[in-house]
C-alpha cells in the first residue's frame, strides 16, 4: 500500500501543475425569456411604445460582435415578452459573453455591448445629433443587464440590474424640465439617477450666449464630480462649436463685439491701418473676444495686432500660449511694463505663372502681455524703423500687467 501511494503521488502531481489545457467541449446556452412592464419612474404609470430588444455579444477574432435576438415594444399596459433562444455553440470560442436588454434604443444591435445607453445619452444628450439614432424622446434610453457583476463596467445611471429576466418592471426615468422632478421618485437610487440624467441634460438646452454656457458648465460639473462630468465638459464645448455640423439645431447669427476706442487707430508711426480691424462675437464657450488687425502698405503687411479679452474671473492662458514655444521667449521691462518678447521664423510662398513654387523664410518678432484681462500681441513680420513706436503706441494703451 505504501509503495502504491509513493506511485500515485508522483503521477498526480505533475498533472497538478501541467500547463497544457485539456480539450474543452462547446455546449448549447439557453437564454431565457424577458418578460415584464415597463413604467414610468416618476408617476408609475405604464409606458406604451417603448423598444426592447434582446442582444447577445461573442468574440469574434479581436473584435466582440452584437447581435439582435428578438426585439418587441411595450403594449397598452406597458407589458412586453421577449422569446428566449437556445445558442448552440459550434466550438468553445462561439460561446455569448453576455446577454442584456437594450430599452428604447431603436432596433438595431449597437456594438457596444451594454454601455450602449450610457453612449447614447453621453454623446447625443439632446437627442439631435446626426447619424444618431433616436428611440422615444421622452424618456432616456436604458441598458438592463444580467451580469453578476451588475452596473459595476457602465455609467450606473443609464444602467439597471435584474437578477431574473421574469416578472421585470423597468423604470424609465423621463426627460424633465425641472430636475427637483425627480424628487417625487421614492427609490433613492433611482432618484440619484434621474437626477444624474437629467442634470447631465440640462447642460445642453440654453448654450446660444456666454451667460449660459457658464452655467451649463457648473450644470456638468454637478453632475458626478468625476469621469461623467468631464466627459460633460468636453462634449458641451463641442455642441457649442458644432450646431449644425454635429447637431441638427439652428445656428445662432453671430454678431461682432464692438471695437474698444484707440484699439486700432487709422495710422501709427505713419503706417495706415489695413482694412481688416474689428473685433469678433463673443464665444460662448470661454467667453473670449479676439480683436485683430494689420498695419503696412496696399501690397505688404508689415504689423500685426491680436487681442484677446477674457471675462473677469476666468481662467486665462498665460502669455506665452500665443507663440507656442516657450524656450524661445525672453523677458522685457519696457516704460509700459513686462513683457514676453518671441523671436522665431515664418514660412510663406507663391506660385509663378510657369507652375514653380517659391518658398520664403521670414524673421518674426513678436511681443506679448497681459492688460488687466486682454491679451496683446504685437507681431512683426521683419525689421522695421517704426517697431519702438508701435510698441510706445499699444503699452502706453494697453499697459501691461504681466509679473
Amino acid at each position: 500500500m505504501g509503495s502504491c501511494g509513493r506511485v500515485l503521488r508522483k503521477v498526480i502531481v505533475p498533472l497538478c501543475f501541467c500547463c497544457v489545457p485539456f480539450p474543452r467541449f462547446a455546449s448549447a446556452q439557453l437564454i431565457s425569456a424577458a418578460k415584464g412592464r415597463v413604467v414610468d419612474a416618476v408617476t408609475g404609470q405604464a409606458v406604451k411604445g417603448i423598444s426592447l430588444t434582446l442582444q447577445t455579444s461573442t468574440d469574434e477574432g479581436f473584435s466582440v460582435a452584437t447581435e439582435v435576438k428578438s426585439k418587441t415594444t411595450s403594449g397598452q399596459l406597458g407589458a412586453f415578452s421577449l422569446s428566449g433562444f437556445n445558442h448552440p455553440a459550434k466550438t468553445v470560442w462561439d460561446e455569448i459573453r453576455s446577454y442584456w436588454l437594450a430599452v428604447n434604443e431603436g432596433w438595431e444591435a449597437s456594438g457596444q455591448e451594454e454601455n450602449s445607453a450610457e453612449v447614447r445619452i453621453l454623446y447625443d444628450p439632446m437627442s439631435n445629433r446626426r447619424g444618431m439614432p433616436v428611440g422615444d424622446a421622452r424618456y432616456f434610453p436604458l441598458t438592463v443587464t444580467f451580469r453578476q457583476e451588475g452596473c459595476s463596467r457602465v455609467w450606473a445611471a443609464a444602467c439597471m440590474h435584474m437578477t431574473s429576466s421574469i416578472d421585470m418592471v423597468i423604470p424609465m426615468i423621463p426627460v424633465l424640465d425641472d430636475v427637483k422632478e425627480c424628487n417625487r421618485i421614492g427609490n433613492e437610487p433611482l432618484r440619484e439617477k434621474c437626477r444624474q440624467l437629467n442634470t447631465y441634460r440640462a447642460a445642453f438646452v440654453h448654450v446660444d450666449f456666454y451667460v449660459e454656457v457658464n452655467k451649463d458648465k457648473e450644470l456638468c460639473n454637478a453632475v458626478d464630480h468625476a469621469d461623467v462630468s468631464k466627459t460633460c465638459l468636453r462634449q458641451l464645448d463641442l455642441y457649442v462649436a458644432n450646431p449644425a455640423l454635429g447637431y441638427a439645431r439652428p445656428m445662432k447669427p453671430q454678431v461682432n463685439e464692438p471695437t474698444p476706442e484707440g484699439m486700432f487707430p487709422d495710422s501709427i508711426a505713419g503706417l495706415p491701418l489695413m482694412n481688416n480691424g474689428h473685433c469678433g462675437p463673443q464665444l460662448e464657450f470661454d467667453g473670449r473676444v479676439e480683436c485683430g488687425a494689420g498695419y503696412g502698405t496696399t501690397a505688404k503687411q508689415l504689423v500685426a495686432v491680436y487681442f484677446e479679452q477674457w471675462p473677469e474671473g476666468s481662467n486665462k492662458p498665460p502669455e506665452w500660449s500665443r507663440v507656442g514655444n516657450q524656450t524661445a521667449v525672453t523677458r522685457e521691462v519696457r516704460p509700459g511694463g513686462k513683457v514676453l518678447q518671441y523671436r522665431g521664423k515664418s514660412v510663406s510662398g507663391v506660385q509663378r505663372a510657369d507652375g514653380k513654387f517659391l518658398q520664403y523664410e521670414h524673421s518674426i518678432n513678436s511681443y506679448v502681455w497681459y492688460s488687466g484681462n486682454t491679451l496683446v500681441e504685437v507681431l512683426f513680420s521683419e525689421p522695421i524703423p517704426e517697431q519702438e513706436k508701435f510698441l510706445s503706441y499699444y503699452l502706453g494703451k494697453f499697459p501691461s500687467t504681466s509679473q
